[in-house]
């Protein structure tokens, strides 16, 4: 079974041009917590989500892979980091999302889809990969819809 079978394709989406600020507003109206950017044409130019945004405004060394656990040195920092808010939050969203997400096939085995949200985080984007035209998303719940309907016998 491909990926294609368990994306969602009705997709909350923003675009480059928007602010960060209205695109959080957009987020939490919908109640999600990441959103794919695309271009007038659908193509996927990135991902955007509150993450981007915790990302932007942290000290490199919480947000590095190996990064601090504790951030008990940053309570003095509050006040720094919530003017570097503000301030984002009047820059577009193509200043702050993931340029380079990971992105499934559209034929690429649910297996391998499942495999790279337990390795990645969710959801994560599907694309048509000649064009990067965006397909639709895989997520958690999506992936297990899909294999539940499987073992109910009806897909």
């Amino acid at each position: 079974m491909p990926c294609k079978d368990a994306m969602i394709d009705k997709v909350i989406s923003l675009t480059p041009d928007l602010t960060i600020e209205e695109a959080l507003a957009i987020l939490e109206a919908e109640r999600i917590r990441t959103a794919p950017v695309l271009s007038k044409d659908n193509t996927l130019l990135g991902m955007f989500g509150f993450m981007s945004v915790m990302k932007k405004v942290l000290p490199v060394s919480v947000t590095m892979a190996d990064g601090l656990e504790h951030l008990d040195f940053a309570r003095g920092a509050k006040p720094d980091i919530a003017n570097r808010l503000k301030d984002l939050k009047a820059k577009t969203v193509d200043c702050a999302m993931d340029e380079k997400p990971i992105v499934l096939s559209p034929d690429l085995s649910v297996w391998e889809g499942i495999l790279k949200l337990t390795k990645h985080g969710s959801p994560l984007p599907v694309v048509e990969s000649q064009t990067n035209t965006f397909l639709g998303i895989l997520t958690e719940q999506s992936a297990i819809t899909e294999l539940e309907q499987i073992t109910s016998g009806s897909s």
